[in-house]
């Protein structure tokens, strides 16, 4: 993603975060939170990497503070990750969280020892109810919700129709359909078939771990597999999907040197017509009107993650790497869940999302998605076909080096499992 990604998000080393133990994190409890402005005022920070909304957050927040004259909201937007999550550390060590912040990969962290709210219960279930299952899955713990999804996400396969046309291909089905689409491809035009980035190597998880509800036809066993809770990385059904993700990479479903391509090059081999196919997420509409050109926006296409079997469920990634937390501690607790109601308004949360080619998170604003890209894909979701593949437990993201083996074949399927298992519990701790 060339402004945000949100999978880098999980790219936090386990180091960092186990350094955040459950001490530290109780400094936060108590802290000023950011105290009132002149003449009465509440100050309500927000703390986010989100540039998709660079320029729409000012807009909203000279609104919100208009309608709210003894509320002042100030906005803080980093570059990305590397430079936000040191700082939100930081304030959170001293005692001193902003009032609303992006809980990056220490949502569930930051809510068990007391740092963030409990959303469930501070804007009640007809709230939440309104948010896709999946993005409040993975902000939930022993019953409470400790963030909001902002902008959702889910993949898909994007296209060259006239290169597929070109192989005498339609859009694959399965897997299966996909490896042979993508032989296809090579032998008839000399294209790549389907162009995968594995750098960051989190990426690979993005495609991956969606095969595991595949298998089962349950998104609660990616959920329990987070949180190592009866089920571990050896367990048979992750042994069987790596083994499908292996079929493909072996089989030449996909370009060499997966493992070195990153989100940028990957994009640019598909509007260049380097390649047919392109195994990405929804952010991609965003960075292809910034960099593809106009030709190509008007004739790609996208469709559905491949299903297991034919006739099987199309189960798609969908969670939200971009979420909303708010302090437990702040004395300004609640001017920041009136920001935060001002901001979810359908109708004015629709328009934020539509502005910046972004995905909802919200059932409601899904139904008046604009771009048609982002409006089939959203249609995905509606239709309950997303499920989780943000990994949020302690060590989680550690199974992703042990996939960029199995990718590079150093590692079989069941090796892989192994390694990732031991690679999950010693950056847990």
């Amino acid at each position: 993603m060339s402004l945000v990604s949100r999978r880098t998000i999980l790219r936090a080393t386990a180091g960092g975060i186990a350094g955040l133990g459950a001490a530290s994190l109780l400094a936060g409890c108590g802290g000023s939170g950011g105290g009132s402005g002149g003449g009465g005022k509440a100050t309500v920070r927000m703390w986010t990497w989100y540039t998709q909304q660079q320029e729409i957050f000012p807009q909203l927040i000279s609104e919100f503070e208009a309608a709210h004259p003894n509320i002042t909201v100030e906005n803080r937007m980093f570059g990305d990750t590397n430079a936000y999550l040191p700082a939100l550390q930081a304030a959170v060590a001293g005692g001193d969280p902003p009032e609303i912040f992006a809980p990056h990969v220490l949502a569930l962290q930051y809510g068990n020892a007391g740092i963030s709210a409990d959303l469930g219960k501070d804007l009640g279930p007809d709230f939440t109810a309104d948010f896709f299952e999946s993005a409040n899955q993975e902000y939930t713990d022993n019953g409470k919700q400790y963030a909001l999804g902002w902008m959702a996400q889910t993949f898909g396969i994007f296209y060259n129709p006239a290169l597929l046309q070109q192989a005498g291909v339609t859009e694959p089905e399965t897997w299966d359909d996909l490896l042979a689409a993508s032989l296809a491809v090579k032998e008839r035009t000399g294209k790549i078939g389907t162009v995968f980035a594995n750098n960051p190597g989190t990426n690979g998880l993005d495609l991956f771990l969606p095969m595991l509800t595949q298998l089962t036809d349950d998104p609660t066993f990616m959920l329990r597999l987070d949180k190592l809770d009866g089920v571990t990385w050896e367990h048979p059904v992750v042994v069987e999907g790596l083994g499908v993700l292996d079929e493909l990479v072996r089989g030449g479903a996909f370009q060499e040197g997966i493992n070195a391509t990153q989100t940028n090059q990957a994009e640019q081999l598909l509007y260049t017509g380097e390649a047919a196919m392109l195994f990405m997420g929804s952010w991609v509409p965003q960075d292809f009107v910034k960099s593809a050109p106009p030709e190509f926006l008007q004739t790609y296409k996208v469709m559905e993650t491949p299903a297991m079997t034919p006739g099987g469920k199309h189960w798609c990634a969908n969670q939200a790497g971009a979420g909303l937390a708010v302090s437990e501690t702040s004395p300004n607790k609640e001017a920041a869940l009136e920001f935060i109601r001002f901001l979810y308004d359908t109708e004015r949360y629709a328009k934020a999302m539509n502005d910046s080619n972004s995905m909802p998170s919200t059932k409601s604003a899904a139904e008046q998605v604009s771009d048609p890209v982002l409006q089939q894909m959203t249609s995905w979701l509606l239709e309950g076909n997303g499920c989780p593949h943000i990994l949020f437990g302690p060590g989680s993201a550690a199974a992703a080096d042990p996939l960029a083996a199995l990718i590079d074949g150093s590692m079989t399927p069941a090796e892989t499992a192994s390694a990732m298992q031991a690679a999950v519990e010693s950056a847990g701790g």
